[in-house]
């Protein structure tokens, strides 16, 4: 109880403001109403006149809290959580509306360059130094980014310079006794109709073990991204942007990290190289018409191990060693190494335009995705194709949002999409009001479709381990298109009480999936191999509500309260578990809490100093045990961040170098039951996702 009640006084998003009392930052909710969105419609608005309610997490937010990348960022939003899905590897999705990570899309400055295969690790490689703001629409959203956007968006809106610059950062933490660095450098080059930016960054993570049985539960990491994005003016009506961005990857879990994978008792090892560009044009055909063509492609080539030894002792001077099973541990061990490449190509071509009251969209998309993965042997030699798919989408959008008058809108869409695994066009519409009946007052309603092909997804080149036993996953015969309509209502109220001191936010969801893709329970072979089924398991529904308040206390102390409520279950139970002595269903979502709240406190104590103070709560949940053949509903979680940030300034042209003493998860909060040993089911993994950590960060920006 005591934890709902202070989700309830802390849940939110707040935004402090400096000496002269301007906003700091522009964070949902509680953000600037002047602060311009382009996420929920493709257009420009500001956060008021939005006709999708667009949450916000904006820069000053993202460096007080020290966030190194998308997964930290995303801590910080109601109704959006990250979760840690494998105690090995720390495989991390984004949760928006309590369905899992595949029902939301990944966009980076609007481009969907995260693939199904990429998304994997990719929430943790998208580097902060790049990132302006990062907009979450809730909700379907396939009309305008097609198959997959069926819980919502986050898009990562990339820094634009507005003079030559350089910013730098370095991070120290410890945790656990152990220290992990972090660094990042962008230089910043403006010229007469553009800009470029050139960016890298750097993360070094040993694996570190939170019980001490000899197994991590954080990954050892070494990250290094690096690339450039520019935009300039070619002519006198065309505009071109680039972006490019490589991500080269080392991620180790298990035990005897200093050995080959195949001779751990349990490991993960996964090394990728990742790179990702894009292309746009735009060209200005008149004052209020604009044609955008843009390119993008995404190649990613990584090679991986999932399994291990087993429960066999490997050290010969323990009791147990057994020279002949070790031998063939080993033997099968070397067999389950893989490669994967993945190449994702889209295309798009968009008018904008404006006739009268209304506001045009329209355009075409392509993406293409190819996926090879293949098992190989500890030398390199392949044995096996376990996936060669390639898939398709190709789709056409319009859209008409439509000023009846000052103080409504009428937004009017609808997309037809042919997937090259579905035989029929389908047809996605979406319907959305937009109302001030006062200036304080602002009425959002939204109708939206979905829908996910079957496809080839994350959880399908993640492989899951049961002690050192990979878990595969197979689409069972027949699996059909999982189709979704989703229903928000919402309203934002800006009364002119001491000056706007007080917003108060709310938005009710209602999701109702069809044909649901299911994850059955782990079955096994006749040749003992474990596998589990996906296939369509009739329907489920997610229902849903939040409301956050923000007060302005002083022009330099602004703080904010909120929490969300949301249910997602399927309507009929289904079977997660089943070894004949026991079975176990549910019609819960696992690992999907109903109550969550964000909160956050920024405060200008002087014009050199902040502090910051956040509180996560995350309520209780169903998390499986395959182990033990258990399905618990976890204790609640109630996480503290709090930080202390001292501004130097270097010239008078605002250059300064800021230096952060701070402490993430100030009580510890954590998961308590962990699994230990090579048995240890590595899906068994819940809650945040980081224990008690100091750090230090150096900003400087010149």
């Amino acid at each position: 109880m005591l934890g709902v009640t202070l989700a309830l006084v802390l849940g939110g998003v707040a935004a402090a403001g400096d000496s002269q009392g301007r906003p700091a930052d522009a964070a949902a909710p509680g953000a600037s109403d002047g602060q311009i969105v382009v996420t929920g419609t493709r257009t420009p608005r500001t956060m008021r006149e939005a006709p999708v309610r667009t949450d916000v997490i904006g820069a000053a937010v993202l460096e007080r809290s020290g966030a190194r990348n998308l997964a930290d960022a995303l801590d910080f939003l109601p109704a959006a959580r990250t979760e840690s899905n494998c105690q090995n590897c720390n495989t991390t999705e984004i949760q928006l509306l309590g369905l899992p990570g595949a029902y939301n899309q990944i966009l980076l400055d609007g481009l969907p360059l995260m693939s199904g295969v990429g998304v994997i690790y990719g929430v943790e490689q998208i580097p902060a130094v790049l990132v302006d703001r990062v907009e979450v629409v809730k909700g379907g959203a396939s009309v305008l980014y097609g198959p997959g956007a069926v819980a919502g968006v986050v898009n990562v809106v990339p820094m634009r310079p507005e003079k030559d610059g350089i910013r730098a950062a370095l991070d120290v933490q410890r945790v656990d006794r152990k220290l992990t660095a972090f660094g990042s450098l962008l230089v910043a080059k403006t010229f007469a109709g553009g800009f470029v930016n050139l960016f890298a960054q750097g993360d070094h993570s040993p694996g570190i073990d939170l019980n001490d049985d000899g197994y991590t539960e954080l990954a050892r990491r070494k990250l290094i991204t690096a690339g450039a994005r520019g935009e300039w003016a070619a002519g006198a009506a065309t505009t071109v942007a680039f972006d490019y961005q490589f991500t080269s990857e080392d991620r180790r879990g298990g035990n005897l990290l200093d050995r080959p994978a195949h001779l751990a008792n349990i490991a993960e090892q996964i090394d990728s190289d990742v790179h990702r560009g894009s292309l746009s044009v735009t060209q200005q055909l008149g004052a209020d018409t604009r044609l955008v063509g843009t390119y993008a492609l995404s190649v990613l080539n990584r090679r991986s191990f999932y399994g291990g030894l087993g429960e066999v002792e490997t050290n010969p001077d323990a009791p147990g060693y057994d020279s002949v099973a070790l031998a063939e541990a080993e033997a099968a061990s070397r067999t389950q190494y893989g490669r994967t490449s993945d190449t994702f190509h889209y295309g798009e071509l968009r008018l904008e335009t404006r006739a009268g009251a209304h506001a045009l969209l329209g355009g075409v998309q392509i993406r293409s995705e190819k996926v090879v993965d293949r098992g190989e042997d500890a030398d390199g030699r392949r044995l096996a194709t376990i996936v060669d798919d390639r898939f398709s989408t190709l789709g056409a959008f319009v859209q008409d949002e439509w000023s009846l008058s000052e103080g409504l809108r009428l937004v009017l869409g609808a997309r037809l999409d042919k997937n090259s695994e579905i035989d029929d066009v389908i047809v996605s519409p979406r319907i959305g009001l937009w109302a001030s009946p006062s200036p304080q007052l602002t009425l959002r309603a939204n109708y939206s479709t979905g829908y996910r092909a079957p496809e080839v997804f994350s959880e399908d080149i993640h492989v899951d381990v049961l002690g050192a036993e990979p878990i595969r996953i197979v689409n069972a015969p027949g699996l059909t298109t999982e189709h979704a309509r989703s229903v928000a209502v919402g309203f934002d109220w800006r009364p002119t009480w001491r000056d706007g001191a007080f917003t108060l936010d709310g938005q009710a969801y209602w999701t109702q999936l069809r044909d649901t893709f299911f994850l059955s329970e782990i079955r096994e072979r006749a040749d003992g191999s474990l596998f589990r089924v996906r296939s369509n398991a009739g329907g489920s529904r997610v229902l849903g509500a939040e409301m956050s308040a923000t007060y302005r206390f002083t022009p330099t102390l602004n703080a904010s309260i909120g929490g969300a409520y949301i249910d997602a279950r399927y309507d009929a139970a289904q079977v997660i578990f089943d070894d004949d002595a026991t079975q176990i269903a549910t019609r819960r979502y696992l690992k999907s809490p109903r109550l969550t709240g964000v909160g956050q406190v920024m405060w200008r104590v002087t014009p050199s100093f902040d502090a910051f103070l956040a509180a996560r709560y995350t309520g209780s949940m169903p998390v499986l045990n395959n182990r033990l053949a258990e399905l618990r509903n976890s204790d609640p979680f109630l996480v503290f961040d709090l930080t202390a940030t001292r501004h130097i300034p270097v010239r008078d042209d605002g250059s300064e170098i800021d230096v952060t003493f701070g402490i993430r998860n100030l009580t510890d909060a954590r998961q308590r039951d962990l699994e230990v040993g090579a048995g240890r089911d590595s899906d068994y993994v819940y809650g945040p996702r980081l224990p008690r950590t100091f750090f230090v960060r150096i900003n400087a920006r010149l």
